[in-house]
């Protein structure tokens, strides 16, 4: 069987609105292959992340684009469900791929119809090249890089709670290869102390009330990823997605819940608010001209824009929802603030320093970790999370929104 390989990841600079037959494309393999437009999107963001570095990016891609492929084209499956014997056999290919796969020189990934300016597939593009006669040999060297660098991308699968393992990281400690870029880390070490979360949480509130016309949207923002522990993925523009300010919505129970519509395998929630969450959204809403609380049909993103966008699909929009970047860059503001502020003992000090090692993911960790400690029942908040073991528990547990709204334990923001 001839095997095809597309390239399926767009330049840096068209990271934000993609290239059409790959939207297309992945969008036709989430019909048969479980969470291809999601782990897709994940693969986007991890890309975002690294964009600024350009032979990084590049790099990384490259790998992505491989790795994506054989799953998808060759094995037919999830990556999800890569593990170290699936990784292993991607390795195996890698290292003997098939003649159709090379080429004898290097060509861009796509061509540019000179009319419109949209991309196509360069027909001339191989993912593997043989520059010279003889059969294609991969150095020990390239399959070290190469699986040092699908580690950083798993391991942000794990920090987005996709995945539970690090199989390239696996494979490299058992290829003795000493590399300090991959870097195991346990689930307690990515949640803020008490007394880090009170500091940054009197820092937000100081600033909500000095300077409300920036900071009510940041006082919501971080009350939303503390009390309802979020993936960053489900409140930020995305491909296809933009929450608005009626996710909340006043359920029959009587309850406010914040509807996640879409996200991990596909699928949706809705989470119970606290009070002191519908009262921070109350505030935000006053003080842009609205009503207390939001209309079912109303089209309010869920935090605004203070400036127009400056590039990626709402390039001039002011009233847009902002994306992943730029809510992780108002979280590592806050907690750059609070880590270089002075206060306290010198061991509370050192305590908030530790901040700057801190990212909005470990806002989700400090919720659930803090939700628990509460009291509140286990299978209850892996409900509001929508975590991963969610699904085997479902076999067992069946809970409304009433009885999770009336199971979740306050807490004291």
């Amino acid at each position: 069987m001839t095997v095809i390989f597309a390239p399926l990841f767009p330049h840096a600079e068209q990271l934000d609105v993609g290239v059409t037959y790959i939207n297309q494309h992945v969008m036709a393999l989430d019909t048969s292959i479980k969470d291809a437009a999601y782990s897709y999107e994940l693969a986007i963001e991890y890309l975002s992340e690294n964009r600024f570095n350009a032979n990084n990016f590049k790099s990384i891609r490259s790998e992505l684009n491989l790795l994506f492929n054989w799953a998808w084209e060759v094995k037919r499956i999830s990556i999800a469900d890569i593990d170290r014997v699936q990784l292993r056999k991607f390795v195996d290919f890698c290292n003997q791929p098939p003649i159709e796969l090379i080429t004898h020189a290097s060509y861009p990934f796509f061509v540019e119809d000179k009319q419109d300016g949209t991309l196509a597939p360069n027909p001339k593009w191989r993912p593997f090249v043989l520059r010279s006669a003889g059969r294609y040999v991969r150095k020990t060297s390239t399959l070290k890089a190469q699986l040092s660098l699908l580690s950083g991308f798993f391991l942000f699968l794990s920090d987005m709670e996709y995945v539970d393992k690090n199989p390239a990281a696996v494979l490299l400690r058992r290829l003795n290869v000493n590399n300090t870029h991959v870097v195991e880390s346990s689930d307690g070490e990515k949640a803020l102390s008490d007394v880090q979360w009170k500091r940054v949480w009197q820092h937000v509130n100081d600033l909500a009330n000095t300077q409300p016309e920036k900071h009510q949207r940041t006082r919501l923002l971080f009350a939303l990823l503390y009390l309802l522990y979020p993936r960053v993925s489900e409140i930020a523009a995305r491909p296809g997605y933009t929450p608005m300010m009626s996710s909340f919505i006043r359920h029959r129970s009587g309850h406010w819940v914040f509807k996640i519509p879409r996200s991990k395998g596909g699928k949706s929630r809705l989470i119970p608010c606290p009070d002191e969450l519908m009262q921070c959204l109350k505030a935000y809403r006053q003080y842009l001209g609205l009503a207390d609380f939001p209309a079912p049909d109303e089209q309010v993103p869920l935090f605004v824009r203070h400036r127009a966008g400056t590039h990626g699909r709402e390039t001039g929009i002011l009233n847009a929802q902002l994306g992943i970047e730029a809510i992780r860059d108002i979280v590592r503001m806050i907690f750059d603030n609070v880590a270089d502020s002075h206060h306290g003992s010198v061991q509370e000090a050192h305590e908030l320093s530790e901040l700057r090692d801190f990212s909005v993911h470990s806002l989700r960790h400090t919720g659930i970790t803090t939700s628990i400690a509460a009291g509140t029942p286990l299978q209850v908040v892996m409900k509001n999370a929508g975590h991963a073991d969610l699904s085997t528990l479902s076999v067992y547990i069946s809970t409304d929104i009433q009885q999770q709204a009336e199971a979740t334990v306050p807490r004291a923001l």
